[in-house]
């Protein structure tokens, strides 16, 4: 077990009266917890690697002293496509993969329509982790190779936009 899941689950398991202080120990090393949802899948198979999930939430109204039903819609990333239109699943907020996807799925909790074992499985967070890293190192290769066919490095470039004489490529 690495270090920080070793702090990571004593944060989590450890109960103290000053629990707050733990909890502060946790967000300043790690950030805050993901907030996770649980809502239906309302549009599926329309958008390439992307579903539209429905939660419900109750807002009070102080002045009727009333609670009212509302809905928030969230597009979410669904890579393998494997959702379909009524499941229940849990999102969970993450890194900003398009102007509007901000969620990924974690789980099917209820399936509608076929059994979760004819779907391509849902990613977990490291399978995710590791195609992110994946795709940056493939980036990083592309950008040393046309670094390389032009003949200039990144400390050339660096040292013409100091002098002011950066070309725009």
């Amino acid at each position: 077990m690495s270090p920080m899941a070793a702090a990571l689950s004593l944060t989590l398991t450890y109960r103290h009266p000053r629990h707050t202080i733990i909890h502060l120990a946790y967000t300043a090393m790690f950030g805050p917890p993901p907030k996770v949802l649980c809502g239906v899948v309302v549009s599926a198979g329309k958008m390439m690697k992307a579903v539209k999930v429905r939660t419900a939430k109750q807002t009070y109204n102080k002045f009727l002293k009333k609670h009212f039903r509302s809905n928030n819609s969230y597009l979410v990333s669904d890579p393998n496509s494997s959702l379909r239109a009524g499941d229940v699943v849990k999102i969970a907020a993450e890194r900003r993969i398009s102007r509007h996807i901000k969620h990924v799925v974690t789980e099917i909790v209820a399936p509608w329509g076929p059994s979760i074992d004819e779907r391509p499985p849902v990613l977990s967070e490291e399978e995710r982790l590791r195609r992110l890293q994946e795709k940056t190192l493939r980036k990083k290769e592309r950008r040393r190779e046309r670094n390389a066919e032009t003949g200039e490095s990144a400390e050339d470039r660096v040292e013409g936009m100091v002098e002011g004489t950066a070309v725009a490529s």
